[in-house]
C-alpha cells in the first residue's frame, strides 16, 4: 500500500453495530467494492476506484471495549499503480470521510453478507478471522495494516 494513512473513532454503541455500519457505507458507495469480510471477527477490506486520484483500499476493523467500540480505518493507494504525491493526503482524507459516513449511517438495512474474500473474482469462504485473507493481489493488506 503507498502511503497508508489511519482514522479512528469511538462509537458508543456495540462492536457489532458500529461494524454494520462500516458495512453499511461499504455496500452504499457506488465506487467501493468489498475485498473481504468477516462478520465475527469484525474485518472489512474494501477497494475503492477513483476517478481523479489512485485507487484506494481501506482494512477497517472494529474493536469491541465494553459498551463501546473502536472503528480503525487504514486506507492506502493500490500498490499496483505508481505513487503519486499526493496519495498520503488523498489516503488521510478517504480514511477520515470513511469514519465520517459510518458515524452517520444506520446500522439497519444492511444486506447480510457471508464470511468470505475475493480470490481470481470468486468468493472463497474466509474461515478464521485471525488467519489473513490470500486476497486475489498476492499479498496480505491486513499484515501491511497492523504495521502503520
Amino acid at each position: 500500500m503507498h502511503a497508508p494513512k489511519h482514522a479512528s473513532a469511538t462509537f458508543t454503541a456495540p462492536a457489532q453495530d458500529t461494524f454494520a455500519r462500516a458495512l453499511a457505507v461499504a455496500q452504499a458507495t457506488k465506487a467501493q467494492s468489498i475485498l473481504a469480510v468477516h462478520n465475527e471477527g469484525r474485518k472489512l477490506v474494501v477497494f475503492e476506484k477513483s476517478m481523479m486520484s489512485n485507487p484506494k483500499i481501506y482494512v477497517i476493523n472494529v474493536e469491541d471495549h465494553g459498551t463501546q467500540s473502536v472503528l480503525h480505518v487504514v486506507a492506502g493507494a493500490d500498490p499496483r499503480m505508481r505513487g503519486a504525491l499526493l496519495d498520503g493526503m488523498l489516503n488521510q482524507k478517504g480514511a477520515d470521510k470513511f469514519v465520517a459516513s459510518a458515524r452517520s449511517a444506520s446500522a439497519g438495512g444492511v444486506a447480510p453478507v457471508p464470511n468470505h474474500y475475493l480470490q481470481k473474482k470468486q468468493q472463497v469462504p474466509w474461515e478464521d478471522h485471525n488467519v489473513e485473507p490470500d486476497i486475489q493481489l498476492g499479498f496480505s493488506w491486513l499484515g501491511l495494516a497492523s504495521h502503520t
